[in-house]
């Protein structure tokens, strides 16, 4: 379903819980195309991809967003799809093989591997064996694996269990990127997307755990861009919003914010499959929101690329220089 908000007003619902209502709306990027997304639509159809030849590696791959997203590669044709989890992955592999067989695919090559992306052991070992199925190359690397702790003050929460969020979020980010890496050099494509969330551009109360994160991550994919996103070997790394989606970790929010999780885990799949059909350098370092209208963002790639737009930054107001 597609809303025009182009003449609505602000949908407060979402700011309320926010510290900062006045500009929370104007800052989370929410209505930053005329139109936004809570489902599918035609122009990001898996159907229009071809990934054929094409591998990917899923982090967090076992059931809600990480388990549609590698239903929608698998709908688009890629040859190969690697699930990593920690839970078990037998059921996903025979749901990925029929919507391969659904969409009129071949059925791709699907690996599973249990994966603890906060080890490092764990995940190298992930690494080799991708690199041994995949003939050493990966072409598309979602880090989606996730991790909320319950929102509380800082009085009343649990050291071990705050600090988990940045061990998942943004250690497990890197450990996976970092050993990944090789693999993606031998790809043309060569697409890291880094699963975020619009909530590391608001102030909910007590989220700071979860909050601080994945802004954290944000800012680690603007880096590695700048850093990587240039000559021969050149990564293009993107920061991606996958909705408001009501997963397992996404009902661990407190009840409040429950209402507000409308949208289907397909558009975010479908949404990556349309990131990473080609590159588009344009887009890297940047956050992007599966709820915006990606023929409507490319319309504006003028505006973005002069602007400096979708990138972290402090706004303040400046006095003349004497």
């Amino acid at each position: 379903m597609a809303v025009d908000i182009s003449n609505r007003p602000p949908i407060f619902q979402l700011l309320r819980m926010s510290q900062d209502l006045g500009q929370s709306y104007l800052n989370n990027g929410l209505n930053f195309t005329p139109t936004i997304h809570h489902d599918t639509y035609p122009y990001i159809d898996p159907a229009r991809s071809d990934l054929s030849g094409k591998y990917v590696f899923i982090t967090g791959a076992s059931k809600g967003v990480g388990k549609v997203i590698a239903l929608s590669y698998a709908k688009a044709g890629a040859a190969g799809i690697a699930l990593g989890a920690r839970s078990p992955l037998g059921p996903v592999v025979d749901e990925i093989i029929e919507a391969a067989r659904s969409a009129g695919r071949e059925e791709p090559r699907v690996v599973t591997l249990r994966l603890d992306v906060t080890d490092r052991a764990s995940v190298e070992s992930a690494a080799r064996d991708v690199s041994e199925i995949f003939d050493g190359r990966l072409d598309v690397l979602i880090n989606n694996a996730g991790y909320l702790s319950p929102f509380a003050g800082i009085p009343d929460t649990d050291p071990d269990d705050w600090w988990r969020d940045w061990e998942v979020n943004v250690k497990g980010v890197y450990l996976v990127t970092r050993s990944f890496w090789p693999l993606l050099l031998k790809s043309t494509l060569r697409i890291i997307i880094n699963v975020t969330s619009m909530g590391a551009l608001m102030t909910p109360a007590h989220g700071t755990a979860y909050g601080g994160a994945k802004l954290a991550g944000m800012h680690f994919t603007e880096h590695v861009n700048k850093d990587h996103g240039a000559g021969k070997d050149s990564m293009l790394v993107i920061a991606v919003h996958p909705g408001a989606v009501k997963t397992e970790l996404a009902l661990g929010l407190p009840e409040d914010y429950h209402e507000i999780l409308n949208d289907e885990p397909a558009l975010a799949g479908d949404t990556m499959v349309w990131l990473t059909r080609g590159r588009r350098e344009w887009l890297g370092g940047r956050y992007i929101s599966a709820n915006w209208d990606m023929e409507q963002l490319s319309g504006k790639r003028e505006e973005i690329e002069k602007g400096e737009l979708l990138k972290l930054r402090l706004a303040v107001n400046t006095f003349p220089t004497p």
